[in-house]
């Protein structure tokens, strides 16, 4: 898991203000399972993935493999514009109205791929 990305206190406290905006309590959930450890987002989600009922296998990162997934929504520029605008919790909300992944898990990921570089992120996975 050497993709890991750790969020500082002023991030999850940022975070923590955008989700409480929208009332999204599972993302705020989410962030305190963050906090909880350390500020590691892989290691939150593959906690949160666990008490979601989604397999994890240690030798994968959920994220990516949520990513992957979630590809098309991900990677559709009305849903980059959001992320790289910072809207966080706009984009958890668009994520989630997919109806493929819980909000707990949204977070996580939408933070995960706005750390990485969500546009880095579509274009080197580019499969087909």
């Amino acid at each position: 898991m050497s993709h890991s990305i750790k969020l500082s206190s002023e991030d999850i406290t940022q975070y923590r203000e955008q989700f409480s905006q929208q009332n999204q309590k599972e993302a705020l959930y989410a962030l305190d399972v963050i906090e909880a450890v350390g500020g590691d987002v892989t290691i939150a989600a593959n906690k949160l993935a666990s008490k979601y009922g989604i397999e994890v296998h240690k030798s994968v990162n959920i994220l990516e493999e949520l990513a992957k997934k979630l590809r098309n929504s991900i990677c559709d520029e009305e849903f980059i514009d959001k992320v790289i605008a910072g809207a966080i919790n706009v984009a958890v909300g668009s994520l989630c109205a997919t109806g493929q992944i819980p909000e707990a898990l949204a977070a996580p990921l939408v933070i995960y791929l706005a750390k990485k570089g969500i546009q880095k992120w579509c274009k080197s996975n580019n499969e087909t």
